[in-house]
């Protein structure tokens, strides 16, 4: 009985103990590895993918939302890649082919990860404007990356239905339940199962993301709160952003809300575009009409800006 009574308590505690994703073995000097793999200023080596266009008139550096991998630019990246732009998108620390098997690894890390890989880009395309992409979370780190800079890290930023709903923008009984499940069951996963949340209309993308290993399906607890510290940095941190702007989301959007994404878009003082899909889902990239995702953002590239838009602001 007491040998049962410990394996149950030791089965409990094991979704008690917050874990955040170790930093890389020491410093280092950033550098491509090899086709698939990066290595950043910590030694930490990144999952990385990359569609390489002869002789590129520009570089798209795309950052992935939570629990997803560097290849859900794929079809985007296939489409600039025979106009003429070039994209890279890695893995971040702790999701897809990268090692951390959806631990946490802290928005500050994130961030670094973004200057140390766009200098490599800069480096490897000297003379080539840079473009950084970030779609959901992937957005709330070009953010974070972003704001405060003397320097752009970019020579525009595009937002893609961007994750900002911090600590200001949930309400109490949110706040509340998040922070009793951290001091609880940090160790604990969460699914989307029975919220009846669709992400997007393309049905078959979805299901291809369900079956595909590099996506992770579950999230801890821990995570969570990680992330929702992260939309929280990245939606203060929108005045500090003063880099040309391109903000893309959809009105209807059922995994974030428009509402902190419409006010940080507002507090953001450099040049920007704002466009709004009535029509459109949090996965803009890909779903039915991901085209006119595209355009927007290669137009953006070129210095002007597809107008399809139902619901589009312009500032």
């Amino acid at each position: 009985m007491m040998r049962a009574f410990v394996v149950a308590l030791s089965l409990l505690l094991g979704g008690c103990v917050a874990e955040r994703l170790a930093a890389g073995p020491g410093a280092a000097t950033p550098a491509f590895v090899d086709q698939g793999h990066w290595r950043s200023n910590d030694g930490y080596v990144l999952g990385m993918s990359q569609w390489q266009a002869e002789r590129p008139r520009a570089v798209i550096v795309a950052l992935h939302g939570m629990n997803d991998y560097g290849q859900f630019i794929e079809a985007g990246a296939k489409h600039w890649q025979g106009r003429g732009i070039t994209t890279y998108a890695y893995d971040q620390r702790g999701f897809g082919r990268t090692e951390g098997n959806g631990r946490w690894p802290g928005h500050e890390a994130m961030a670094q990860d973004v200057h140390a890989f766009i200098g490599l880009v800069r480096a490897r395309h000297p003379g080539v404007p840079v473009y950084l992409v970030g779609e959901s979370m992937g957005g709330a780190v070009a953010m974070v990356a972003a704001a405060g800079r003397a320097e752009p890290i970019a020579d525009g930023l595009v937002l893609v239905s961007p994750a900002l709903w911090g600590w200001s923008n949930l309400d109490v009984i949110k706040r509340s339940a998040l922070w009793v499940m951290m001091q609880i069951a940090p160790g604990s996963r969460l699914s989307g199962r029975g919220l009846n949340i669709k992400p997007s209309d393309n049905e078959q993308m979805l299901i291809a993301l369900g079956r595909d290993p590099y996506v992770i399906k579950t999230t801890r607890v821990d995570a969570v709160y990680g992330l929702t510290n992260l939309m929280e940095a990245a939606w203060q941190a929108a005045p500090g952003v003063r880099m040309p702007t391109l903000v893309l989301y959809a009105d209807g959007d059922e995994v974030v809300p428009s509402k902190p994404i419409v006010d940080a878009a507002a507090a953001m003082p450099g040049t920007k575009q704002v466009v709004c899909y009535d029509d459109g889902f949090h996965m803009l990239l890909r779903d039915l009409k991901r085209e006119r995702t595209w355009a927007a953002i290669e137009a953006f590239a070129g210095g002007g800006l597809a107008a399809d838009s139902a619901c589009k602001v312009s500032r």
